[in-house]
Parts: structure tokens; C-alpha cells; sequence
């Protein structure tokens, strides 16, 4: 778990440096460009529940923090979706 944490936390933070990129290079209307942040809220999330999921007991067993995982796929999801809207917005009305 905790390999997959370091890995996740990597990625995530790389993609979210990625989306904020692109968005702002292609002027997102709000709010698309501020929930595409989700991305970093998703590297924090993510890397946290494998990280405290193996506190307890019996590492080989994850806890209730798992959940952490699943909410930080739910905000990654939330995070892109609203990055993929907000660029096909932004070029259907820069459109000429």
C-alpha cells in the first residue's frame, strides 16, 4: 500500500500540473477551470487513503480509510470531467 500510495501521489500531481496547464492556456470558463482543481484535491485524497488504510492492527487488512481512495476517484473523476467540459466549451465559442 504503501508503494501504491508514493505511485498514485506522483501521477496525480503530475496530471493535475498537466490539466492546470492546459486549462489555463486555453482560458476555461468558470467555473469549469476551478473545479478541474479537483486533480490536486484527488493527489492528496488518493495517496492519503492508501496511507492510513494499513494503520491498525493488521496491515495485510485495509480499514475504513480505504474510503479515502474511492472519495479521491470520485473528485479525480469530477476534476476531468469538468476540465474535458470547460475546453470543448471554450472551443465551441472561440469558434469562428
Amino acid at each position: 500500500m504503501v508503494r501504491a500510495g508514493h505511485a498514485h501521489a506522483g501521477v496525480l500531481v503530475i496530471l493535475g500540473l498537466l490539466v492546470m496547464v492546459i486549462v489555463q492556456a486555453n482560458g476555461v470558463p468558470e467555473p469549469f477551470a476551478t473545479i478541474s482543481l479537483g486533480v490536486f484535491v484527488a493527489a492528496i485524497l488518493m495517496p492519503t487513503g492508501f496511507f492510513v488504510s494499513v494503520i491498525g492492527q493488521d496491515p495485510a487488512r485495509p480499514n475504513r480509510a480505504i474510503m479515502l481512495l474511492w472519495i479521491g476517484a470520485a473528485v479525480l473523476g469530477v476534476g476531468l470531467l469538468s476540465a474535458g467540459v470547460g475546453l470543448i466549451i471554450q472551443g465551441v465559442t472561440s469558434a469562428p
